[in-house]
């Protein structure tokens, strides 16, 4: 048989093999990490379940229950026949899909925050040494869609899907497929524990500002720009772990995900 057409999109996804006992988990975390981090968007078609088998190594039956997860939380849809798939539909992920990801054990958040300094740091260096034309157009791209929402009112959960793609952004352009996935997991388990601050204190326009400083930095390819421009960004969640406010936060995330 000839090899099977994969939309051009989705054949930029890294799928790799699967051998964890809740296989359909780590499925749809790796399907929502193409979304989350702009590699799949609405409109885009996923590969078939045979190729999604093929690429993850596992059944048809594991394949198919993660888009079903998917799809019953509004992020995919599915149709049948030659025209059909399984389409994206959404970009906003809900949290319960993104605690899925947490294959780590459970951290604190300044345990997060601290592993996300070296790990950012080093992402958005190598952003400056390897992103091409193509690669900041994206960056810059979801600052303006960030703009966008909040001059719609667009809800808190589009706002922060949006301030973590600009992140995503940049560890694509670092092209560190390990350090990309560890921004993923550290991202996913800050965006869990932080969900009310997300929803109801971060200020979208510092938000903005901060980006756009950092995409300047990285535009200049220097090293000494790039690191005291994510020294400013890194701040605004360091602080706010030594913030006395932090506990109201926290108390409202679910059983089990609070902070220590």
């Amino acid at each position: 048989m000839p090899p099977e057409v994969i939309d051009s999109r989705a054949a930029d996804v890294p799928f790799y093999e699967i051998s964890t006992a809740r296989a359909h988990e780590e499925v749809v975390d790796q399907i929502t990490f193409a979304i989350r981090s702009g590699l799949l968007r609405v409109g885009d078609r996923l590969p078939t379940i045979d190729a999604l088998t093929r690429l993850t190594g596992v059944s048809k039956p594991v394949i198919t229950e993660a888009v079903k997860v998917l799809r019953d939380n509004g992020v995919l849809d599915s149709k049948r026949g030659a025209t059909g798939g399984v389409t994206v539909v959404s970009e906003d992920v809900p949290l319960n899909l993104i605690r899925l990801q947490a294959k780590w054990r459970e951290a604190a958040l300044a345990e997060l925050i601290e592993a996300r300094r070296p790990v950012e740091m080093e992402l958005a260096i190598r952003a400056g040494e390897r992103a091409t034309h193509e690669d900041l157009r994206a960056m810059a791209d979801s600052v303006e869609r960030l703009e966008r929402a909040v001059a719609s009112g667009s809800e808190s959960s589009m706002l922060r899907h949006l301030n973590h793609l600009f992140h995503y952004s940049f560890g694509r352009a670092a092209q560190s497929e390990m350090l990309a996935y560890y921004q993923h997991q550290i991202l996913g388990r800050i965006a869990v524990l932080l969900q009310d601050y997300y929803e109801n204190d971060e200020d979208p326009q510092l938000v903005i500002k901060t980006h756009w400083e950092t995409l300047a930095a990285i535009e200049s390819r220097d090293e000494g720009e790039i690191r005291q421009a994510m020294d400013h960004h890194l701040a605004n969640l360091e602080e706010l772990v030594e913030s006395p406010e932090l506990s109201q936060w926290l108390e409202a995330t679910p059983d089990g995900l609070r902070s220590p």
